[in-house]
């Protein structure tokens, strides 16, 4: 595979002006672009549901960080 020249800043700007559908659609095929296997991504879903404690408005504050 060819090297890029871009730098990841340069990538980061050019998804910030993608449109919304375009940023879903690059979100959607990520895994798949950044070669990582089912079972990991199998593993994260399950993982987020540990994180749930952390969704109350308590902690809302830091949501956005």
């Amino acid at each position: 595979m060819k090297k890029s020249n871009l730098s990841l800043k340069e990538v980061e700007q050019a998804i910030g002006s993608f449109d919304m559908n375009d940023q879903e659609k690059l979100l959607k095929d990520l895994p798949k672009l950044l070669k990582r296997s089912t079972t990991d991504l199998a593993l994260l879903k399950v993982a987020e549901s540990a994180f749930n404690f952390w969704d109350n408005p308590e902690d809302q504050v830091y949501d956005h960080l």
